[in-house]
């Protein structure tokens, strides 16, 4: 992610909490794995297959959720808090709906296995192109719409639940955060109270001393923050640093021709 003395623009503001973002959460391709071994335990007739699909599921499970945990440790609070919360609430309910799918089909399948009443006409199917089809794209779908939908709604984070704890308006480009290396160093605190510099500098493909550098006019104006702990260095917008970039955010909207979102008067 090479950075210049260019002025910031929306997209920038895009590409930085997208870099942030799949640092924490497992790409589409990995989900269209997972959705495979899923329809292979469903649609296979051969037993020894249905059993390795049955032990892939949730050994992978497991250990996405091992490296996400490890990643967490990164960022205060441990959880990216990129976009708003209808936003967050959409996606819960899309996960929730996709649990629900695959605990039905699950269900169905053993009792299929089982011969439980009419449940045992549904292993005739099994083997068939409709029966590794049809739970792969049951199982696809709401991962697709989860993953996509908060980029369409919340692109840039603005009403993000982070930074709807300050003032929105007046809506004014702000001189320190204009440089587009400092608008994606917001861009990326932004999601977060505070993150490790290590990492927040690999994120952005530098050098710690470079990302020290180019955050130092951020760090002089009490934009930022940067304090040691347990041995390692953490930034964090300050609350002042916090309003300035969400005002900042509005004059970029108004300059692009954005529509408003959800906050732009100013409430929340």
């Amino acid at each position: 992610m090479p950075v210049t003395g260019e002025a910031g623009t929306f997209a920038d503001v895009r590409a930085a909490r997208r870099a942030l973002h799949a640092k924490f959460e497992p790409s589409v391709l990995l989900y269209a794995a997972w959705g495979a071994v899923f329809a292979l335990f469903y649609g296979s007739k051969s037993l020894p297959l249905t059993l390795v699909a049955a032990a892939t599921l949730p050994t992978a499970s497991v250990a996405a959720t091992w490296w996400q945990a490890r990643r967490m440790r990164l960022i205060y609070p441990r959880r990216i808090r990129l976009f708003s919360r209808r936003v967050f609430l959409l996606t819960s309910l899309l996960g929730l709906l996709s649990l629900v799918i695959v605990l039905a089909i699950v269900g169905v399948a053993v009792a299929a296995s089982l011969h439980w009443w009419s449940w045992a006409a549904a292993s005739t199917h099994c083997g068939t192109p409709m029966s590794y089809l049809l739970p792969f794209v049951v199982f696809m779908a709401p991962v697709i719409a989860a993953a996509s939908l908060p980029w369409l709604m919340d692109p840039y984070g603005i009403d993000a639940r982070p930074m709807r704890k300050t003032p929105d308006q007046p809506a004014v480009g702000d001189p320190v955060i204009e440089p587009r290396q400092q608008t994606m160093v917001c861009a990326m605190l932004a999601g977060v109270e505070w993150i490790d510099a290590g990492f927040l500098a690999k994120t952005m493909e530098l050098s710690e001393d470079e990302l020290r550098w180019q955050t130092s006019e951020l760090v002089a104006a009490h934009y930022i923050n940067l304090h040691e702990y347990y041995g390692r260095w953490w930034f964090g917008f300050t609350a002042f640093g916090r309003a300035a970039y969400r005002r900042h955010l509005r004059a970029l909207q108004r300059e692009s021709g954005e529509p408003p979102t959800e906050a732009a008067d100013g409430s929340f």
